[in-house]
């Protein structure tokens, strides 16, 4: 009765904090109190309110130092192989990661498990066993994000731990990269996307005429390949830009299912994608970077070369945002079209080196 099952609810309150109510009928008061400006929540291991209430008493008398007596939850606990492995099949089946992130957290966490040996990550602290091993390591901030994203886990799903047992809860935050394209362009010319289209065969073509005229991250277009939907287009909307039909995404990484208006084309290639359902995203690189590699420009780039530059499916929701917004869009428009909650994450990350409209000026 150390933490709770998968399945159930928080019942109700009680004097000392909730009360959890497992599938099979069984309950585990837990407290939850805010002192001295520090939140506290843990499980009392009772399963009466009169044995609940003693451990109350214990909590009050020393809270920093509390433990449920005969509390499997306080017993070491280390990151060792079978708790990498449970992340990380949590991380791909229930969080829906990528594949490729998967991977990033695989390393990161091998990498921890070295670094963590022989240390109770319940009483981890966070300059001696965090960031000391930090200093001067290579892919800091990946390593940073999945050590959070594991403590999480062990506290919101697992409930193998408190928020005051997470040494980076609260104290450990990964620093903000700048977005790539600062640096370099990820923007993909239209007129290399349509030559690279012509070369491809088979269903990519489809996919990419669908990425174009969404601005898809490629996981929303494999989602939709396997279960996406059609709509029409509201009454009451107006048909801007070509729309004539509806494209809808199920399990949008906010929750909900992202509806995306497109064009003819877009349409009827989205229903040759849907019919085909699965694909495979490596063979969709692959035939991609052969087709930029077959491209022959009918004039020499400045560099006397007269092919175009790979680009990879990746690129097209910065594109996408980028060619909307050189063509006269307004940025809320298109981070409602992208599915953004605030139209500043469209300027951060995918409007960077957009060309403003020119306005009058006195020259």
């Amino acid at each position: 009765m150390g933490r709770p099952s998968k399945r159930g609810t928080w019942a109700r309150s009680w004097e000392g904090g909730r009360v959890w109510c497992a599938a099979d009928g069984s309950k585990v008061y837990y407290i939850r109190r805010q002192v001295g400006g520090h939140r506290y929540s843990c499980t009392t291991g009772a399963t009466t309110l009169r044995a609940a209430l003693k451990q109350l008493e214990r909590f009050e008398a020393d809270p920093d130092n509390y433990r449920p007596a005969n509390d499997p939850s306080t017993a070491p606990l280390y990151l060792d192989n079978d708790l990498s492995e449970a992340f990380l099949g949590w991380s791909k089946n229930d969080k829906g990661n990528t594949a490729r992130w998967v991977e990033h957290q695989k390393h990161a966490l091998a990498w921890w498990m070295e670094k963590l040996r022989g240390v109770n990550v319940r009483r981890a602290r966070l300059r001696e066993h965090i960031l000391s091993p930090l200093e001067g390591a290579p892919g800091r901030p990946t390593k940073i994000r999945v050590l959070k994203a594991f403590y999480g886990w062990l506290r919101k799903e697992r409930h193998l731990l408190t928020a005051h047992e997470d040494p980076t809860y609260g104290a450990l935050s990964a620093p903000q990269s700048k977005p790539a394209q600062w640096k370099k362009s990820k923007v993909i010319p239209r007129d290399h996307y349509l030559l690279a289209r012509e070369h491809l065969t088979g269903p990519w073509p489809d996919l990419l005429t669908v990425l174009a005229g969404t601005g898809w991250h490629l996981t929303e277009l494999q989602r939709f390949a396997t279960a996406g939907t059609f709509e029409p287009l509201p009454a009451a909307t107006r048909i801007e830009s070509g729309a004539v039909g509806v494209l809808v995404c199920p399990m949008h990484k906010s929750g909900d299912a992202h509806r995306t208006g497109v064009s003819q084309e877009v349409l009827d290639a989205a229903k040759r994608v849907r019919e085909r359902g699965e694909f495979s995203e490596r063979n969709f690189y692959k035939a991609i970077d052969a087709a930029c590699r077959a491209v022959k420009l009918p004039v020499p780039r400045p560099d006397g070369t007269d092919g175009i530059p790979a680009f990879n499916p990746g690129q097209f929701r910065h594109s996408v945002a980028t060619w909307a917004i050189e063509a006269g869009a307004d940025i809320a428009a298109v981070s409602a079209f992208l599915g953004h909650k605030s139209a500043a994450t469209t300027k951060r990350f995918y409007s960077t080196l957009a060309v403003a409209p020119k306005v009058p000026t006195l020259a």
